[in-house]
């Protein structure tokens, strides 16, 4: 036993066949160490499985982080920022933007169900399918179209996309939004000083290949005005005792904090909802996005 617990695993008593109780405690003993050390063997085996799924979802982490924009399109009128934080190693929402041929910016955002190896994967496909139909389509209505249908080929019916694309012309200061699925989308109106909240206008990609998609929603914000994308992430995370921080919550979040540029809008919103929920595990994928028209 002092061999053992000085770390000798493989200490075993020696010498002692006898039947009586001092043999049959030698016995025991022996047996006892045989199966210590096939615990602590197989511990180690699943420790270095562990080490090595860890390894694996942290290069998944960087591979998916790596397909966020890293820098911002330089947009007369406009400024833009992203953000996005997983629950999970890898998560299954993500943000985009894209500048056409045209000299339109097509900025997206899509929520996959779930969080995960498999949802990331799903928002690595759906990001390609995005960036190589919006180029090639005149409106954004049978790009979504084109989207889903691939989408419908590889999802099973577990699997869903809710997904946003603003187009924006920033010659004409117009905005066209067309929504599948995800909701509720945020425009603050700097006129009124009030934010307006606006329901989906589509189902959610991957369910019904025969969806057809529009017509979207047009705004020709003036200063001020700003466009927050979102994922339902924020508003569905609880506080310890159980309250959801809400939509209520974030449009008025959203109103306080109209006036900073969009990526301390952005911080302000996570610190928000952070002091809300008081510690609370973060049990969704955050994401969002501000697109704003400044005073120029």
């Amino acid at each position: 036993m002092g061999e053992i617990a000085g770390g000798n695993i493989d200490a075993r008593v020696e010498g002692i066949t006898t039947r009586d109780e001092l043999g049959r405690l030698a016995s025991a003993f022996n047996g006892m160490a045989g199966r210590l050390r096939e615990h602590i063997d197989r511990l180690a085996e699943e420790q270095a499985t562990r080490q090595k799924i860890e390894h694996d979802l942290s290069i998944a982490r960087n591979i998916q982080q790596g397909l966020l924009p890293n820098s911002v399109p330089t947009l007369q009128g406009y400024e833009l920022s992203g953000w996005s934080r997983p629950a999970d190693e890898t998560g299954g929402d993500y943000y985009d933007w894209q500048m056409l041929p045209n000299g339109h910016l097509a900025v997206t955002l899509a929520d996959v169900t779930g969080h995960g190896i498999g949802p990331a994967l799903v928002t690595a496909v759906c990001r390609a399918y995005a960036r190589a139909s919006f180029p090639s389509e005149t409106d954004i209505g049978p790009a979504l179209d084109r989207i889903n249908r691939l989408l419908c080929e590889d999802l099973r019916n577990e699997r869903f996309v809710t997904f946003v694309v603003a187009l924006v012309d920033p010659a004409k200061h117009c905005i066209r939004l067309l929504s599948a699925g995800h909701g509720p989308l945020f425009y603050y109106e700097a006129g009124a000083d009030r934010v307006r909240q606006f329901d989906a206008h589509d189902i959610p990609m991957g369910l019904s290949p025969d969806v057809k998609h529009g017509p979207p929603s047009e705004f020709h914000p003036g200063p001020g005005d700003a466009l927050v994308l979102i994922t339902d992430g924020f508003f569905e995370w609880a506080n310890p005792g159980g309250e959801q921080y809400g939509v209520k919550r974030l449009a008025e979040a959203i109103r306080n904090s109209h006036a900073l540029p969009p990526a301390q809008i952005i911080e302000n919103l996570v610190r928000n909802v952070e002091d809300f929920t008081a510690g609370s595990k973060q049990p969704d994928d955050l994401t969002a996005v501000v697109l704003k028209r400044v005073k120029v």
